[in-house]
């Protein structure tokens, strides 16, 4: 039997991940936090209404979600917030995480000036950019990263959910 990951999204709401998110629910458990617990319950609500089946939770903590978690997504407004930041690092050593960039412009840091690789100098960060900015488009997304298992394994999750993915390993 395979074993199941499971998969924390700290910054949930942010709506433009939502098709990535009904991907990840239908194949993997999912642990979900937002600052805003309204924006979080639509989302929650939103995915429980696309399948009954899916074992999604709603998190009142950033730390006991990336905690619980084999793989951690930033996303959203916590991709730049110091202070969930702080309280995740803890937690994160040696697990993959994902930055979901869907801005033009790729995300540095929670200060621009260090890359996510010396913020979570004990993980696997991926950087993913949506290359698509038309909702109809078929997604394609640009996966960044140093550590090529990172990229591999992030790179299967999302071809498994039927996107096309671009991998650039950074030396």
């Amino acid at each position: 039997m395979q074993n199941v990951k499971t998969i924390a999204v700290i910054g949930a709401s942010d709506k433009r991940n939502f098709t990535v998110l009904r991907e990840l629910s239908e194949r993997y458990q999912m642990l979900l936090f937002d600052k805003d617990p309204v924006a979080l319950s639509e989302i929650y609500d939103s995915l429980l209404a696309n399948n009954r089946n899916v074992t999604i939770e709603k998190m009142a903590c950033a730390t006991d979600a990336s905690w619980e978690a084999d793989i951690i997504i930033l996303s959203g407004f916590c991709i730049n917030d110091e202070e969930t930041i702080q309280r995740i690092k803890k937690v994160a050593t040696a697990k993959i995480i994902i930055i979901m960039e869907n801005d033009d412009e790729f995300t540095k840091s929670i200060n621009n000036k260090l890359s996510f690789d010396l913020v979570f100098p004990h993980s696997k960060i991926v950087e993913i950019i949506n290359l698509n900015v038309d909702e109809n488009a078929e997604k394609e997304f640009l996966l960044e990263g140093h550590d090529s298992y990172a990229l591999d394994s992030v790179s299967a999750i999302f071809e498994r959910m039927g996107f096309n993915t671009y991998v650039s390993q950074l030396n």
